[in-house]
């Protein structure tokens, strides 16, 4: 069997799809469950509830589920919220740092010398991780961003531009994954 350039055949569209769905990243929507909202999001996020759930897929491996809690259910980008990710795998927490700095830096962030400073930060905040590990990321009023991890308070970020850049990676229209955004955000 030959392709020319010249015809389409549906044999090759089907093996490039094929190709693109295995090798893509894909989200879905999250089983609506009763999740009690922890108190250490509590204490920062005024009237927290559940706003919306997703699970993230890579190359059909359950990699996590999150969760956005918001004031009674209405995120806004400049009041306070949290994104908790219930990890389904081991991951290295270095590596979840880095994976954090490309999705910024895919969004539009670029001065090196920020992103290097908040790879840093990242890389102290985010433990290696283990399948079951829960960590939770919680915006105060004053746009800081503190770090659980499984409910103990890990690392705090008192920058809010790397607030802004870190939870845009979930909750920004220019994300890599707007099924999981629309998801979260109850769309």
């Amino acid at each position: 069997m030959s392709f020319s350039t010249t015809s389409h055949s549906p044999r090759l569209y089907g093996f490039i799809l094929m190709m693109y769905l295995s090798l893509s990243l894909f989200s879905h929507s999250v089983q609506a469950s009763t999740i009690m909202v922890p108190n250490y999001v509590k204490d920062k996020v005024p009237n927290a509830t559940v706003q919306g759930q997703s699970r993230l897929t890579m190359y059909f491996f359950k990699v996590y589920d999150a969760t956005l809690f918001s004031p009674m259910g209405q995120y806004q980008e400049e009041q306070p919220f949290a994104l908790s990710l219930a990890y389904l795998r081991d991951l290295d927490g270095k590596d979840i740092a880095e994976r954090s700095i490309d999705e910024m830096r895919d969004l539009g962030y670029r001065d090196t010398t920020m992103l290097a400073q908040w790879l840093v930060e990242m890389e102290t905040a985010f433990p290696d991780i283990k399948e079951g590990d829960v960590l939770t990321g919680v915006v105060d009023k004053q746009q800081h961003t503190t770090f659980y991890f499984n409910g103990q308070q890990r690392h705090t970020i008192s920058d809010p531009l790397f607030t802004k850049a870190f939870f845009a990676i979930w909750l920004a229209e220019g994300t890599s994954q707007p099924r999981m955004r629309k998801a979260l955000l109850g769309e």
